[in-house]
């Protein structure tokens, strides 16, 4: 009976180590399914930041076309639209979870729509005093930034 009981403990042993490799393998498919569902996450960020800057791009871009027509009521509406649409996009922005390497990009987008929103609701506010040659100076360095965001939308593209 003795050789039964060292055979019994060894196939438990052996038992157990496959069992714990199983949990290994078990957690590794864990950790890639959330890999995966993070870079799904950051992804979509991306491509909602490419469109979402798209608008606020263009809201600028009617600020700006508004200012050299010297049209303060298109200036009113352009800015209150670049305030309506800041805002959206700042409460939209909150529902995204990104990775850790995207929380910088996440960061600066935050502070440029927010200083969208502000510069929005000062056109909007401000447009029938409005200095609209120092405006319109104002607007080319702000459209010189856009840069930044190209990249986003590039980015986006690029990984689908």
């Amino acid at each position: 009976m003795v050789p039964y009981q060292h055979l019994l403990i060894i196939a438990c042993l052996i038992l157990s180590i496959v069992a714990g490799g199983c949990t290994d393998i078990g957690n590794d498919v864990d950790e890639l399914g959330d890999s995966i569902s993070q870079a799904r996450a950051d992804l979509q960020f991306l491509q909602w930041a490419a469109n979402s800057t798209g608008t606020i791009l263009d809201d600028y871009s009617n600020i700006k076309n508004a200012t050299s027509e010297r049209n303060t009521v298109l200036m009113e509406g352009s800015g209150r639209a670049l305030k309506e649409d800041s805002e959206k996009a700042l409460t939209e922005l909150d529902s995204f979870s990104v990775s850790p390497s995207l929380q910088d990009v996440v960061a600066e987008y935050r502070d440029f729509l927010q200083r969208s929103y502000n510069f929005g609701d000062f056109v909007e506010t401000n447009s029938q005093t409005l200095d609209l040659e120092a405006l319109e100076k104002t607007l080319e360095m702000i459209n010189e930034t856009s840069d930044l965001f190209s990249e986003i939308s590039e980015m986006a593209e690029q990984r689908n």
